[in-house]
């Protein structure tokens, strides 16, 4: 345990946001259903709030819905959309549609490598489809996204009652069709949190999040996000 514990402060350290960039924070709560009938299928929903802190004037609420197909342990592929708006008054407000698709590349492991509980490689190609409110412009751009997912169990091998896990993700993202009009174009994103299994159909999840992101309504230099983000998770 100890070694895990070392290796979350490293993390830790890198996720620290670097003295030379501008800095601003966000926080972010998400309750997220999982439905997991017996096959290879899931279905997620996933409502969402995210809020500029400080001098920042944004809200973002959304709803996600996820169909997952995993013929294989090492592999599962998920088709997604999402419904965002925004509420913003120092630029416009944004209605946002998001399909997506992706695939996972899954290491089916635990109890091994320090604990190491199912990492997994994935790819998404998302299409943001948004409307700009009140001036009533339209913009569609691509987006491909990688991601690397960990997770290290704690006090157990497995996700069971009681259980404490940490996660980590690291993920960039790569727009095909040049920047699309945000305060918060993405660009790269590192993460890392603590969670808890309540229940076995139940868990708590608090990560922290450094993301590199760049206002592409003023074409302004790069910068870190720091989230604070809170997911309640329930599987029935």
């Amino acid at each position: 345990m100890k070694a895990r514990f070392a290796i979350a402060a490293a993390l830790l350290m890198l996720l620290a946001p670097g003295q030379g960039r501008a800095q601003k924070s966000e926080a972010w709560l998400d309750f997220i259903a999982n439905w997991s009938p017996e096959g290879v299928w899931s279905y997620e929903l996933n409502p969402g709030l995210a809020k500029g802190l400080g001098g920042a004037q944004w809200v973002e609420v959304y709803l996600a819905s996820t169909a997952t197909y995993q013929p294989f342990n090492w592999l599962s592929t998920e088709g997604n959309l999402e419904a965002h708006y925004t509420f913003d008054r120092t630029n416009e407000n944004v209605i946002e549609l998001r399909p997506w698709l992706g695939f996972n590349f899954i290491w089916a492991t635990f109890g091994n490598y320090l604990n190491l509980f199912y990492p997994f490689l994935s790819f998404r190609l998302e299409e943001r489809l948004r409307w700009y409110q009140p001036s009533g412009t339209f913009e569609a751009k691509t987006r491909a996204r990688l991601r690397l997912s960990a997770r290290f169990t704690l006090n157990n091998e497995t996700l069971v009652q009681g259980t404490y896990y940490l996660i980590f993700l690291a993920e960039t993202f790569a727009t095909l069709q040049g920047d699309i009009k945000e305060v918060s174009a993405d660009r790269r994103r590192f993460q890392a949190g603590l969670g808890y299994v309540i229940e076995t159909d139940l868990r708590l999840e608090f990560n922290y999040v450094v993301m590199r992101t760049r206002n592409t309504y003023t074409n302004s230099f790069e910068e870190d996000s720091r989230i604070f983000w809170l997911a309640v998770r329930h599987f029935f």
